[in-house]
């Protein structure tokens, strides 16, 4: 059946993360008609028909089916790029596979700033059904059946080098960590990253939720389609445009398109900042201030010190050239004084042309307080996005993010680590004082891949916000938001997993209503 033939119940826009928990959660209902859009490809139900890379969880691949963005306040003479997944199953296919849930405290202030429902004991169920993690027999934090199976690098799989760095953060005082999920709070430590990983291939929205779903009469999939724009009969949303000029109609619209592509819908369907829109000519149906701005990251210092890895692990495998964040280091600032505001991510690649393995050991910033925005550049569909996220620009961010580099510089200076790294010519940055090491971390700022936060949700009262507690846009009617842009600020943790939980609160919500 077409998606031109029929009036359906739920049209969602965007098959990433939060729109393949959509699809898969409301088509449950067998009376309920759900339509999914994805602008990508689809590589269909087996496995071994999608491309390499998306199989492979050794790292983030940037370049795999790419939108385009870049920030637009990068370094002098460097191009941030702003990687997200144009294909089904979206960021979550190219992803580095962390899956993480981060602090208690993060989501009961959410829920403070007028967001009910939004506490962590209120969202324990949905991220306990999002997950199948074997730990769940030893701590009730963790669900045991849910759709994403859930794993960690035993102790035997460990390299060489990476029980180096545990042996050091011993030195250093750092906990070991064996559950980073088991845990209400965050605090300093080491341990073994729980992973969306399953025999090897990373488990992205469309195998987890997705895959199970595909057979259901009352779902639709349509992919390499582009979405313009919401329509609307008055202040009610009736349905999409395409950018070929197909009209779909619905009785509720779902933007699941994320922190980048759902403000920009919004704003092409003349919801947004009013003066803004009608500088392009679009006409403002919903003069909402915030739509695309707020927009929030975790930055993270591109650039530091890379050694080559002495008395090196075996030569890897055909794709075994990259291992990327199996340990992760949790750590805090001098700018906080309790739970986490720091991530170190270890990754070493394989340099065939060295014949050597190379080490990093990147700081990235879990709490950050700057914000940027993203604007449209035309009201035509197929235009870039002006997205700046203002990296840094609160001062407190950048003596974070400088202690996570004075973090780094510690750790691969200290034995045992130290003794199997030898620095790479010309890849050594020493400073001499404070203010030079800020213009090195300023240089050198780029994303985490964490955008979020800009369609927050809150009050209406609130000129910042754009959405309720449950993703409705303010002011208009059958028309939500669901993803990490509804976000009022990023968790301390990489974004899959609130994202997936967030869509998995919201759509019991919807059913129940």
């Amino acid at each position: 059946m077409t998606g031109n033939d029929r009036n359906w119940d739920y049209i969602i826009v965007g098959g990433g993360a939060a729109g393949c928990v959509l699809a898969a959660r409301l088509s449950e209902d067998r009376d309920a008609t759900v339509l999914l859009i994805e602008a990508g490809p689809d590589y269909g139900e087996r496995h071994d028909d999608w491309p390499e890379e998306i199989l492979n969880p050794a790292y983030l691949w940037e370049d795999s089916h790419p939108w385009g963005y870049h920030n637009a306040s990068g370094p002098t003479g460097y191009q941030v790029h702003l990687p997200r997944g144009k294909v089904l199953g979206g960021s979550s296919t190219i992803n580095a596979c962390v899956w993480l849930r981060g602090s208690a405290v993060d989501y009961d202030q959410w829920e403070a700033w007028n967001n009910p429902g939004w506490s962590f004991d209120s969202l324990l169920p949905a991220f306990k059904q999002a997950e199948a993690d074997p730990l769940a027999t030893e701590n009730d934090l963790h669900g045991s059946d849910g759709p994403v199976p859930v794993e960690r690098v035993s102790d035997e799989q460990m390299t060489a080098l990476e029980r180096s760095m545990f042996a050091t953060a011993d030195e250093l005082g750092f906990d070991r960590v064996p559950d980073m999920n088991g845990d209400r709070s965050q605090q300093p430590g080491i341990g073994q990253v729980p992973r969306n990983v399953a025999e090897g291939v990373r488990m992205s929205g469309a195998f987890t939720y997705l895959e199970p779903a595909r057979s259901r009469e009352n779902l639709t999939i349509m992919t390499d389609t582009l979405v313009d724009r919401v329509l609307f009969d008055g202040m009610r949303a009736t349905g999409i445009r395409t950018a070929d000029g197909r009209e779909l109609p619905a009785r509720e619209v779902i933007l699941a398109a994320g922190a980048y592509n759902s403000p920009a819908i919004l704003m092409r369907s003349g919801v947004g900042p009013g003066s803004q829109l009608r500088e392009l000519g679009i006409e403002v149906t919903r003069d909402l201030p915030g739509v695309g701005e707020h927009l929030m990251d975790h930055p993270a210092a591109r650039g530091v010190n890379r050694f080559y890895v002495m008395q090196d692990q075996d030569a890897p495998g055909d794709h075994d050239t990259i291992i990327f964040a199996r340990p992760v280091i949790f750590a805090r600032s001098n700018q906080i004084d309790e739970e986490i505001d720091l991530h170190l991510y270890p990754i070493q690649i394989y340099s065939a042309e060295l014949g050597a393995w190379v080490f990093r050991l990147t700081p990235s910033l879990q709490w950050s307080r700057s914000t940027g925005r993203v604007r449209l550049t035309s009201a035509d569909p197929e235009a870039t996005l002006d997205i700046d996220h203002n990296y840094l620009s609160e001062p407190a961010d950048l003596e974070a993010l400088c202690d996570g580099v004075e973090l780094s510089e510690l750790i691969t200076t200290t034995p045992p680590l130290a003794g199997r790294l030898e620095t790479v010519p010309g890849h050594k940055f020493e400073w001499q004082s404070r203010d030079e090491l800020r213009e090195f971390v300023k240089a050198r700022a780029v994303t985490s891949y964490h955008p979020s936060s800009t369609c927050r949700m809150g009050p209406e009262s609130d000129p910042t916000t754009v959405v309720d507690h449950l993703g409705l846009v303010h002011g208009l009617t059958g028309l939500r938001v669901v993803d990490a842009s509804i976000f009022p600020w990023g968790p301390r943790c990489n974004l899959h997993f609130p994202t997936i939980a967030a869509a998995e609160h919201i759509s019991t919500r919807i059913r129940q209503s």
